[in-house]
């Protein structure tokens, strides 16, 4: 072996526990996320079914996911191309196609140097030119990240849910802390009164299996999953990959 295939990032010692436990999981299931000579994906891409605005239909058919008017959503309600992630902000996948996490980028870009992350690729070329919406649900992936994903929740309330989803993925040592994940709340601009008061209630507790649901309807089985109009892009595809799908929907929307 090469000194250059030997290379490796360097990862924080007080985390390096938690990456240990998915880094030799990754070796064997990251063919599944991807192929890294040429980029393409080795999961299938499902066709979906046209169905009324405010639903996307799965791979099944009939069965179809709801978008809740308290789901955040990012994008322009008319754009013809709709994609829902289903996530959670514990996984350390999810992170590096977040693009919000600098080591788990590097990490995906030491195995693949070609390799991009989805989300703020897709925001930047498709999102905020009005071409696409994007629409977050959750499903476990790793620990839970309940703790970040119920202030998550609480603070699309205040509009402040893609801040806080930024930090909290470039953060994901401390999803399971509700005390920091309050302090990024506070950093992102929240009013912590009305966070607590919401996080007091139990508001969005129901939201967790609720999303589940929907999730293994669809035909989840791992996260990141993205549904392109309907139709699943499993794990943390190349951008490039992931750009082909959203731009063939372009093409026939």
């Amino acid at each position: 072996m090469s000194e250059e295939n030997k290379e490796s990032i360097t990862i924080k010692k007080e985390t390096l526990w938690k990456y240990s436990t998915f880094i030799l999981a990754a070796l064997l299931i990251i063919g599944a996320f991807m192929v890294f000579n040429n980029g393409s994906p080795t999961g299938s891409v499902i066709t979906g079914q046209t169905v009324a605005p405010g639903t996307v239909a799965v791979p099944s058919g009939p069965v179809k996911i709801t978008i809740d008017s308290d789901d955040p959503i990012l994008g322009n309600a008319d754009a013809k191309v709709t994609v829902i992630k289903f996530s959670d902000f514990s996984c350390p996948f999810c992170a590096a196609a977040s693009g919000d996490n600098e080591e788990m980028v590097s990490y995906m870009k030491q195995r693949n140097p070609s390799w991009e992350p989805i989300v703020t690729n897709f925001i930047k070329d498709y999102v905020d030119t009005g071409k696409a919406r994007f629409v977050m649900k959750y499903a476990m992936g790793h620990s839970g990240g309940r703790s970040a994903q119920l202030v998550a929740w609480c603070l699309n309330d205040q509009k402040l849910y893609w801040k806080f989803h930024a930090k909290a993925f470039a953060n994901i040592d401390d999803v399971e802390d509700l005390d920091k994940m309050k302090n990024l709340a506070k950093e992102v601009g929240a009013d912590l009164t009305k966070l607590q008061s919401c996080l007091d209630s139990k508001k969005y507790d129901s939201k967790f299996n609720k999303h589940e649901q929907q999730g293994s309807a669809a035909g989840v089985e791992g996260t990141p999953a993205f549904f392109v109009n309907g139709k699943i892009l499993s794990g943390a595809q190349p951008y490039s990959t992931f750009k082909q799908a959203v731009e063939a929907e372009l093409a026939v929307a």
